[in-house]
């Protein structure tokens, strides 16, 4: 009887009811739930005036297995500089990915130029930065590749630090991917789904993404009101 109800539902329906942590939390913020294909969902709307979404779909990425969570934002603050913060075993899979590519392309500068994906330039260009404060535990979990140590610093604050140490149930892996980015006016979100799913720590990288993009834009807010 309970499958024959199920199947009865609109796809739509059975997608809201399968990820209802997800759907509560994005309308208890004002993103719209929409449907797609092959199970996938999205959540989109605004914080703050600029645009935001945040997918549930299969990973899109060579690094990645399985569904992902593809969450990104405009934060309306564009910066020259770059900050990226991966898990060390994805900083692994990603160095690994370079030395294959790189055995695959020729000598000429300009294929190669044309050829990287872009995460393999943040290896390159990037330098795996620390600094006095977090737990040594924390940089022995987590690389963060920037240009300018002092905003990757004020970005990645004691309360992210916390929330990346400290996930609910500790039932998240230190080994499952997790990739945050502050790049060209943007944050973005990647987030492997661990194979036995776990709401609570879902929605607790939600609340991470959330708090972060929220600060970028109200330094935004902040440098406008200025000029």
């Amino acid at each position: 009887m309970f499958d024959s109800m199920w199947n009865a539902l609109s796809p739509a329906r059975r997608l809201r009811a399968r990820h209802a942590p997800l759907v509560q939390w994005a309308e208890a913020r004002g993103l719209e739930f929409l449907a797609r294909r092959d199970d996938a969902c999205a959540f989109v709307g605004e914080w703050s005036g600029q645009p935001v979404r945040i997918d549930l779909q299969p990973a899109g990425r060579p690094y990645l297995e399985g569904w992902e969570i593809n969450a990104r934002t405009e934060v309306g603050l564009s910066q020259p500089s770059g900050v990226v913060l991966m898990n060390r075993p994805l900083k692994l899979s990603m160095e690994r990915w370079a030395d294959y590519l790189y055995s695959q392309l020729t000598n000429s500068v300009q294929t190669m130029a044309d050829t990287l994906p872009e995460e393999l330039r943040w290896l390159a260009t990037y330098r795996d930065a620390g600094w006095p404060g977090p737990e040594p535990a924390f940089f022995e979990r987590y690389a963060v590749l920037t240009d300018s140590p002092d905003e990757a610093r004020v970005l990645i604050d004691e309360a992210a630090v916390q929330a990346l140490m400290h996930w609910p149930d500790n039932a998240r892996s230190a080994g499952t991917p997790l990739l945050l980015m502050r790049l060209r006016g943007k944050l973005q979100m990647r987030l492997q789904l661990e194979p036995s799913r776990h709401a609570g720590c879902e929605c607790h990288a939600h609340d991470l993404f959330e708090r972060l993009s929220q600060r970028l834009l109200a330094q935004a807010r902040e440098l406008n009101s200025r000029g």
